[in-house]
């Protein structure tokens, strides 16, 4: 990978949110026509006669949550295979309907009862948040504060470094290429240091999107950076730059711009976190209150031996 930047965060969180969540919507839009987009949707992707609009794509980031959307927009290798499977799975349902598949009894009978239990649950889900609506002013500033204080020890934030590089990439296992690139990278090292890093790395550096910053690749924490170069890093003086570091992909020159030592998070940093947990605390309050007032425990009666014989019965 070009960037200083770990693929953990996408790879490990970026991408199960996008595999769960185009499993819904792969539900949601698996019976509209895939290539019945206007003219002027431009495809993204296609398969024969089966294409995805741009609008697909735009209707599956408006779905995601803001939080999720930044992730999943950053993993393009897990957009380009959320587009693989809708139009394959578009391209199986072609298929199906022209041999009849959705016509047999058995089959109709499946969508029947798949509707209704779909039905049931948007209308109860929707009722639910209708009852459990958290007031719009909670919680108050003393409630978050409170909340602080009570957890303050476990806010804690790492050490963070704001890093810029110059990267030269390495084609993969070609000894002779190391070699080359690994002399071309002491040579930068020596002019990085002792001239203008941003200006070399603008002109030598081969990731672009750093390069173009200077070299700056931002401000992280060492989980946040591949492996190769964390120690390296940990090591660094501000001010300082790195010898060349080989990782999996290339080769860095690292230079420390600056850094900031381990803390706890203050109470404006955790705000935000703070009140939506606490926003959701509310609603799960009220949510099991009126599920408790709705149908109490002592009042719901189950026959045993009915369910007794039914578990019998059944294989």
């Amino acid at each position: 990978m070009k960037c200083l930047h770990t693929s953990a965060t996408s790879s490990a969180r970026g991408l199960p949110r996008l595999r769960a969540f185009s499993g819904v919507l792969m539900a949601a839009l698996l019976g509209l026509s895939a290539s019945g987009a206007m003219a002027a949707d431009k495809v993204v992707a296609s398969l024969g006669q089966v294409s995805v609009p741009e609008s697909d794509v735009a209707k599956m980031l408006e779905l995601t949550p803001p939080a999720e959307r930044a992730a999943i927009k950053e993993n393009r290798q897990g957009v380009e295979n959320w587009l693989r499977q809708r139009v394959t799975s578009e391209a199986v349902l072609r298929e199906a309907r022209s041999k009849g598949w959705a016509d047999r009894p058995e089959i109709k009978a499946r969508v029947e009862a798949a509707v209704r239990d779909v039905t049931a649950r948007i209308v109860s889900t929707s009722f639910l948040e209708s009852v459990a609506q958290v007031p719009a002013d909670y919680p108050s500033a003393a409630d978050v504060a409170a909340a602080y204080e009570q957890g303050k020890s476990n806010f804690n934030l790492p050490a963070t470094y704001r890093v810029a590089q110059i990267y030269l990439p390495v084609r993969a296992n070609d000894a002779a290429d190391l070699k080359k690139v690994m002399d071309e990278a002491r040579k930068l090292a020596v002019q990085a240091r002792s001239g203008d890093f941003a200006a070399l790395a603008k002109a030598r550096s081969q990731d672009e999107r750093s390069a173009a910053q200077g070299g700056e690749v931002g401000v992280l924490s060492l989980p946040e950076m591949v492996p190769a170069v964390r120690e390296t890093v940990s090591k660094l003086k501000t001010g300082q730059v790195s010898d060349p570091v080989q990782s999996d992909t290339g080769v860095h020159i690292i230079k420390l711009l600056d850094q900031q030592p381990a803390r706890s998070a203050t109470l404006e940093e955790m705000k935000p976190r703070l009140s939506m947990a606490l926003r959701q605390q509310r609603q799960q309050q009220l949510l099991q209150d009126y599920l408790n007032k709705l149908a109490p425990a002592e009042r719901v009666n189950i026959d045993t031996a009915a369910l007794d014989a039914v578990l019998q019965k059944t294989n």
